[in-house]
């Protein structure tokens, strides 16, 4: 058993590994992996900040990846097939594996939004972007036909 207090996981930022014209940048977000600092390995767990203006993917789905999100702090815009919803301290959002509704965050105010995500391990999912060129692959980032972008460096 692992128990981690408060500020002791340290804090990543977050930097966009989207190959270009995809790639967010950085300042985006920041975040605590959790998960990764307890050596769990079915799933993932991080406690992420999204700061003003930010936007926390391209939109996206998971063809073998199940994820969770549950809001802390602040308020989010969550964009689920190109609908906008505000969500805010004690909502929650599911996304099931292989459910192809596309979906992102954004921080549509000017204070941060954290929030408590969780997702699958699975080495099979690929990672769908509607409405443009990108599949993210155990592999790596490649077009719709399969052919590899080159890798970002960051």
């Amino acid at each position: 058993m692992a128990i981690f207090l408060k500020g002791s996981v340290a804090e990543k930022q977050g930097v966009s590994r989207y190959p270009q014209p995809f790639n967010l940048g950085s300042g985006n977000l920041s975040y605590r992996p959790i998960g990764d600092a307890g050596g769990l390995t079915q799933f993932g767990a991080h406690l992420e900040t999204l700061h003003p203006g930010g936007q926390s993917s391209q939109m996206h789905w998971e063809t073998d990846e199940d994820e969770f999100l549950f809001m802390l702090t602040g308020a989010l815009t969550v964009i689920e097939d190109g609908q906008p919803t505000i969500i805010g301290p004690g909502d929650a959002c599911v996304w099931k594996a292989g459910v192809p509704v596309g979906h992102c965050l954004k921080n549509h105010t000017d204070a941060p939004a954290t929030y408590i995500i969780v997702g699958a391990r699975q080495p099979t999912n690929v990672a769908h972007y509607p409405g443009i060129d990108l599949l993210a692959t155990e592999a790596g980032f490649t077009h719709l036909d399969g052919t590899p972008y080159p890798k970002v460096e960051g």
